[in-house]
């Protein structure tokens, strides 16, 4: 400790001590100038960022091997056989509570394509009453949804107003895909008149499935030759690449813009002159995609348009010479749902 005469000396200021704590503050910053840096730690690189895939609030998680997955119970309602399955339940709510016990490797996959077969001709939201009927015979390839080969929709089963909805997978003489048909032999999903695809798998997704989704999707294989159906000018291409992959605008005659997103091939050129029918490109995989389709997005301003309304619908029915091929594939599919609802 300093002399009580130079902490308080008489007369002025303690310029000793002063002076002492100056020293000893300009040593210190002279040191941690000189090493301050040395024993840093490094900086803390930030978390890699998983890419999302398909919407963008979806994270894409590792998947457990299946070894390690413990088998669930076998749920009433479900009979198991040569590869292929069969499921039934009652409504009770929603349509994704009444798949809840089907033993597919997503319940809510198995839900959601089973409501495509049936989303023409009922409003599977507003439509479902309570006691009405599942019926569903599928199949479960590994790492890809289910194929629903038969379908049954019992509508108030049993009341003054039931009606009972059917599909059946069949694939029609000079058809590239099979397709999904009515008892009568009408083929259950509509189609665009002059769409963009002359020939395509399956519509999987409307504009009305969804608020977010603003288009239409057509599941089909990657190279599927796609045509602009109405007579346009090509406005843009590849714009937003991570998200629409190759992509296509075409302004159409009446001022409606069409965009093609997830292409694999774009065979146009921006301002480019179309007539209808042009082939414009190829499907594809490409950008923000879950799987081989064309999105189709129509837009008059500001506004969405549905293809639906634009270009209107229609619905095949099988030629004569075709129905005893089909009558037959339809008797055998309904005798094997049968024998497994039989069997439960």
């Amino acid at each position: 400790m300093l002399p009580e005469s130079l902490r308080f000396p008489p007369g002025g200021k303690p310029w000793l001590l002063y002076g002492l704590f100056g020293s000893s503050l300009v040593l210190n910053l002279a040191l941690a100038v000189k090493y301050g840096g040395a024993d840093e730690a490094p900086a803390v690189a930030p978390a890699s960022m998983v890419a999302p895939i398909g919407d963008e609030t979806t994270i894409s998680n590792p998947s457990v091997p299946v070894a390690l997955v413990a088998p669930l119970p076998e749920p009433l309602g479900v009979a198991r056989a040569a590869g292929t399955e069969v499921f039934t339940g009652v409504v009770n709510s929603s349509m994704s509570v009444t798949f809840q016990e089907a033993t597919a490797a997503s319940p809510a996959a198995l839900a959601a394509v089973y409501a495509r077969l049936f989303a023409w001709d009922l409003d599977l939201r507003r439509d479902l009453h309570k006691g009405d009927t599942v019926q569903v015979l599928y199949e479960q390839p590994d790492g890809a949804e289910p194929l629903v080969l038969a379908g049954r929709f019992l509508s108030q089963p049993g009341g003054a107003s039931a009606k009972v909805f059917s599909a059946w997978r069949y694939q029609a003489p000079g058809d590239r895909f099979p397709s999904y048909w009515s008892d009568t032999g009408e083929e259950v999903p509509r189609r665009l008149i002059d769409g963009p695809l002359p020939d395509y798998d399956q519509i999987t997704s409307l504009l009305k499935d969804r608020p977010t989704h603003e288009g239409m999707d057509f599941k089909t294989p990657i190279g599927t030759p796609i045509v602009a159906p109405r007579a346009g000018r090509v406005t843009r291409t590849n714009w937003n690449h991570a998200a629409n992959g190759n992509c296509i605008e075409v302004q159409y005659g009446d001022g409606v813009l069409a965009k093609f997103l997830h292409l694999n091939e774009n065979v146009v050129k921006d301002g480019q002159t179309l007539s209808a029918g042009t082939e414009i490109g190829k499907t594809g995989n490409t950008g923000r995609s879950t799987g081989p389709h064309l999105h189709y997005q129509l837009e008059r301003g500001s506004t969405v348009v549905d293809p639906i309304d634009y270009h209107g619908t229609l619905r095949r029915q099988l030629p004569p010479d075709a129905m005893p091929g089909f009558e037959q594939a339809r008797k055998d599919l309904a005798a094997q749902l049968d024998a497994r609802l039989a069997s439960r």
